[in-house]
């Protein structure tokens, strides 16, 4: 999976203000991606000159590997 460019309102949603958390930063230097950490899968937001995270869901249980019965409804 490649990394992804981030929006304004994505970072505004994750509770970060550029002008005070990140003095001088542009936009441009955030990326999303997938993580795999102890706790699982993870997609991230992080401000790659400092690899600081600003954003971290969990994501699906194979991380970029869907299962087959993903989306099926087994009722």
């Amino acid at each position: 999976m490649e990394r992804e460019p981030v929006t304004e309102p994505e970072l505004q949603a994750a509770g970060v203000n550029l002008a005070r958390d990140f003095p001088g930063a542009s936009l441009s230097e955030f990326r999303r991606y997938p993580v795999l950490s102890e706790g699982g899968w993870f997609m991230v937001i992080k401000h790659q000159p400092t690899l600081k995270s600003v954003s971290r869901v969990k994501w699906r249980l194979l991380g970029p590997v869907p299962l087959a019965t993903e989306g099926l409804s087994l009722d």
